[in-house]
């Protein structure tokens, strides 16, 4: 292989750009997880990091179907879990993707990145059987914060009683309509304490 196509196919960490990894240890150790926005559902909200900059770009082109990034975006959520250290037992719960976006990108977003997250990790259980959309929403991208609990409103359904602590994982949290939504359902099915993840978001003012 040519320096040209080692410099070209070699990986690189989306953070620093450092050449040969695609997430570096030195900006893992970064990661700072972030108490976000109080949500009604839920009885907290975690972020990895804010939406902004090269995870922001990550994260939009991993949904437009690009897997490159699903290595990095692990890692970090697996690094947030670590950072986070929430008591155990507990039940991860990825937001289930449309059939249509599953389709589309060949792969179900969410889920994917926390299987490869908590791989490793014998005292998480992952479910990605039970919370389901009930019916077709329309992409949340463009949607003020009253068109989002429109779109989201009694969208999520669950397929059999669940019980204990529930983590449920999204990429963003931008008005927290998609988390509320899902919350609302597990917490109908038995849930006793709701916590939420997301990749990004923005921190809680108050």
């Amino acid at each position: 292989m040519s320096i040209l196509s080692e410099l070209i196919f070699t990986p690189k960490c989306l953070a620093c750009k450092r050449l040969g990894v695609e997430f570096c240890n030195t900006c893992l150790e970064k990661v700072r997880p972030f108490r976000a926005k109080d949500l009604s559902e839920l009885d907290a909200s975690f972020c990895a990091s804010d939406y902004s900059g090269w995870l922001r770009d990550s994260i939009i082109r991993y949904k437009n179907g690009d897997t490159k990034y699903a290595t990095s975006l692990s890692k970090l959520l697996s690094k947030t879990f670590e950072k986070l250290d929430f008591s155990f037992p507990q039940t991860v719960i990825p937001v289930p993707s449309s059939q249509q976006k599953i389709r589309e990108r060949g792969f179900n977003a969410v889920a994917n990145l926390c299987e490869t997250a908590i791989r490793e990790n014998d005292l998480i259980m992952l479910d990605t059987s039970n919370l389901f959309l009930r019916r077709t929403v329309l992409d949340q991208v463009g949607l003020s914060a009253v068109q989002r609990l429109e779109n989201l409103e009694g969208a999520f359904g669950v397929n059999r009683v669940i019980n204990g602590t529930v983590v449920i994982v999204d990429d963003v949290i931008t008005t927290g309509a998609t988390l509320n939504s899902a919350a609302r359902a597990l917490r109908f099915a038995g849930a006793q304490r709701i916590l939420g993840i997301a990749l990004c978001g923005n921190p809680k003012t108050r």
